[in-house]
């Protein structure tokens, strides 16, 4: 059976007062991925990712509002790393399968020296299956063990978990607390994702980000003390991609009251991308320019987040399981001003545009030549603007110029006998 996404609305203030509505009916989550075609195109991409929630009569329940991951193409886990490492996968790997495509990051609760682990591989981090094989226990300890054995968990120390015994070793801990939540995703949770493709000296600074992260607590400066509201799976996650001018950072350990104003929960952060990347103001420069982490990456990378290759991915859970209740729920914390949009990003999923590639290159196709055929008219604040406007100005078009030329090499090249 299908998973229901269920949507908490409230404000973050008001949390006692929340309540549950079904926005996406189970029929509508269908598997929305691109084919190969699109692993040749784009070289770099991050996918931000929101999974639905654990749920196990054997193995016990996760928490409500799902989990928070990320994969990123064209970042590889370091295996010579005494501790989890990220560097730049190897050049033109574009098989998802292949360890050097790039890296699935998940952090969990009880890590104590490390913030995050990685994944080789999309296989390997989604758990993809077979049409005929099925979810047992003995598919997720196979799992657990090629994960152990790749060498995800070296260097890693972990707090007490729960089920621990003084006979439990790791395998135990990766097959009841981290399989099917840091990785084969696709044996326990659904995802909905939101996937950018970005530049490879953005990608460059989240690997720093990341890495830094970890290595604080790696040399014991510092033990990994996760927090549901001020320390969880996304912060870390959001604070990567902020590192590379894709949005504003979230701050994390303030106040409770404070930190009440900073909560990030799985399904909004995702959404939260995937909204920027095919919603976003791209046809409107004012806004780019007031925009600070947009005007950033525009300025440094030639860069903006609404652009083409920029889809909304969702992956169901393998249907065929004896382990898990293949229909959790996901919850994402929303306001009155804020429930529309969300309702709008998630019916999404049924416009081609947004979850296929090529109506997605033909819609920004036409968007950039909107775009570029304003770009004579004359900025009535022409004489009293100061050359930093006029050089952002140029550059915004000199941006929409280079991605168009980009859209229409691609189209011609799927046009191509």
């Amino acid at each position: 059976m299908r998973p229901t996404i269920v949507f908490l609305a409230a404000l973050p203030v008001l949390l006692a007062s929340c309540s549950d509505r079904v926005l996406l009916p189970p029929e509508k989550f269908v598997h929305h991925e691109p084919d190969a075609r699109y692993e040749s195109l784009f070289p770099y991409y991050v996918e931000l990712c929101a999974t639905t929630q654990y749920r196990s009569e054997e193995l016990g329940t996760g928490g409500s509002p799902g989990h928070a991951v990320m994969y990123l193409k064209g970042a590889c886990r370091d295996p010579d790393a005494p501790y989890p490492k990220l560097r730049r996968c190897a050049a033109g790997v574009t098989d998802p399968a292949d360890p050097e495509h790039g890296a699935g990051i998940s952090v969990n609760r009880w890590f104590r020296s490390a913030n995050w682990v990685a994944f080789g591989g999309r296989e390997l981090f989604y758990g993809t299956l077979g049409p005929d094989e099925v979810v047992t226990r003995a598919r997720l300890e196979q799992a657990a063990r090629e994960a152990i054995d790749a060498g995800v968990y070296r260097g890693v120390e972990l707090w007490p978990w729960p089920g621990q015994t003084p006979d439990s070793g790791l395998l135990d801990f990766v097959a009841r607390q981290s399989a099917g939540t840091d990785f084969a995703l696709g044996f326990a949770r659904s995802s909905l994702c939101g996937r950018v493709p970005i530049e490879a000296e953005m990608l460059d600074e989240v690997v720093h980000f990341l890495n830094d992260r970890n290595r604080e607590y790696v040399t014991g400066a510092a033990e990994y003390r996760w927090s549901g509201y001020s320390d969880n799976c996304v912060h870390t996650l959001r604070n990567a991609l902020a590192a590379a001018s894709i949005w504003e950072p979230i701050s994390i350990q303030l106040t409770k009251l404070l930190q009440l104003f900073h909560l990030a929960v799985p399904a909004n952060e995702a959404l939260r991308l995937a909204a920027l990347g095919t919603l976003g103001p791209v046809d409107a420069y004012p806004e780019v320019f007031r925009d600070d982490p947009m005007r950033h990456a525009m300025l440094e990378f030639g860069w903006l987040p609404t652009r083409h290759g920029a889809l909304l991915i969702s992956l169901p859970v393998h249907p065929d399981n004896e382990v898990f209740d293949t229909r959790p729920r996901l919850l994402a914390l929303q306001g009155p001003f804020t429930m529309r949009k969300t309702q709008r990003l998630v019916k999404l999923l049924d416009d081609p545009r947004f979850t296929e590639l090529d109506a997605n290159l033909q819609h920004f196709d036409a968007t950039y030549r909107q775009i570029l055929s304003h770009r004579d008219e004359q900025d009535a604040l022409a004489s009293v603007r100061g050359d930093r406007f006029r050089r952002v100005r140029r550059r915004y078009f000199s941006v929409i110029e280079a991605a168009l030329r980009e859209v229409e090499g691609m189209r011609a090249e799927a046009a191509a006998p």
